[in-house]
């Protein structure tokens, strides 16, 4: 997998633009520093740094499936002779009542 170099910058404004993601990153900052102070066994430290990034993961995976979501919207809202479709108002065709002698 390359590697992009961000600049300081970039970072702060990527992290400004996505508050969820930018409050993840910094529990895994507190994790790491051990700013409570309560995690004083490997086992623990590993623990919460595990959680942290997976947390981490689901949030950025939410996000990169809205974004494709949006994307897509924007491709098929673009494109001749396509438009969307609501919900089908129709119940479907009623069988006539068969009549009784």
């Amino acid at each position: 997998m390359a590697t992009t170099k961000l600049s300081d910058e970039a970072l702060l404004a990527f992290l400004a633009a996505r508050p969820e993601l930018r409050d993840r990153f910094v529990s895994i900052v507190n994790a790491v520093e051990d700013a409570d102070g309560d995690l004083k066994q490997a086992d623990a430290a590993e623990e919460r740094l595990f959680e942290e990034m997976r947390l981490f993961g689901q949030e950025a995976m939410q996000r990169w499936a809205e974004r494709q979501v949006e994307a897509t919207e924007q491709e098929i809202r673009q494109r001749p002779h396509m438009h969307r479709q609501g919900k089908k108002k129709s119940a479907g065709i009623r069988n006539s009542a068969t009549s009784r002698s």
